[in-house]
């Protein structure tokens, strides 16, 4: 079964006005940004993205989005490899000019179309960026490393009361 690709530029006010849907993937390994930090790419990394251009009952035109990937990222307490899953929808107001942001409606976040083309490519890399980890890591249960509990559960008990009633249990110990 071949895949269909999203193209990497479309005329969003042209599409809008027919409200049509795009369906398909973009290859993650083409998406230089978002790679950065990442380990090793495969060039079978895909995003499935479904969009759908329209205009609103303010005249806004729009596009709507959702995204599907599994990307390998690299874990900072143990440094192993693991997939993060990101799932994302996103709505979208079209603007030619930066002062048009101000006039979108409260649910659209600003795309800038520029020369009549808007870049998909390049806003499906935006929406997965924003979607990162900002620490990326394992759960604890998954991860490598494991993390200490706590060194002494009079530590535990003690915090909550008087914090220095964990020197006199460490008085009594001594004795």
């Amino acid at each position: 079964m071949s895949e269909k690709f999203i193209p990497e530029n479309v005329d969003p006010f042209r599409f809008a006005e027919q409200d049509l849907h795009l369906d398909g993937v973009a290859k993650l390994v083409d998406m230089h940004r978002l790679n950065v930090n990442r380990p090793k790419v495969s060039d079978d990394e895909r995003v499935a993205v479904n969009l759908h251009f329209g205009v609103d009952e303010q005249g806004v035109s729009y596009v709507k989005g959702h995204l599907q990937a599994n990307l390998g990222l690299q874990c900072q307490r143990c440094l192993e490899t693991f997939t993060y899953e990101i799932i994302s929808d996103f709505a979208l107001g079209l603007i030619k000019a930066l002062d048009e942001d101000k006039s979108l409606p409260v649910q659209y976040e600003p795309a800038m179309v520029r020369e009549g083309q808007l870049a998909l490519r390049d806003l499906i890399e935006d929406e997965l960026i924003l979607n990162l980890p900002i620490i990326p890591r394992h759960e604890s249960e998954s991860c490598n490393v494991k993390l200490p509990l706590a060194a002494d559960s009079a530590w535990e008990q003690a915090k909550g009361d008087n914090p220095f009633q964990v020197l006199q249990t460490l008085k009594q110990k001594q004795k």
